[in-house]
């Protein structure tokens, strides 16, 4: 079992509702509380893990931290406890991709991974069950 993300910035709501929890007449989502919750539970024990995706959100969240809270996320990230995978802007759409959008987000998300973690993810993958391109094999 593999604990993960896959939070859709914008799809059934507004990147707003998914991250604060609103409008949960359309679906329960509540990324601010996730990430909350995952720094709070991997401090308690050592052999959790969890693996990250889209950066959008992560970095909102990371930009609300104090210094406290920044300090034992680089240290979970360190340990390996909190990893990222893929580490784009969001996961691309796979419907509809154009790989130029396809490389600009991934190149986004992993610069922020990098000059926040100096953390470069080393795999990626698709949860979409809209198949894959060409371009995300190449990535």
């Amino acid at each position: 079992v593999v604990p993960h993300t896959h939070d859709d910035v914008g799809w059934l709501k507004t990147v707003d509702e998914y991250y604060t929890g609103q409008n949960n007449s359309i679906q329960h989502a509540n990324v601010h509380m996730v990430l909350d919750s995952v720094v709070d539970e991997l401090q308690k024990n050592p052999d959790r893990t969890f693996t990250y995706v889209e950066q959008a959100f992560f970095k909102r969240w990371w930009r609300q931290q104090d210094e406290r809270t920044r300090k034992i996320t680089q240290d979970l990230v360190k340990r390996g406890q909190l990893s990222f995978t893929n580490g784009g802007w969001c996961m691309h759409d796979e419907a509809a991709p154009f790989y130029l959008d396809m490389i600009d987000q991934t190149t986004l998300g992993h610069k922020f991974l990098m000059d926040e973690f100096r953390f470069a993810p080393k795999t990626g993958w698709q949860l979409d069950p809209f198949g894959h391109s060409s371009t995300q094999a190449a990535l």
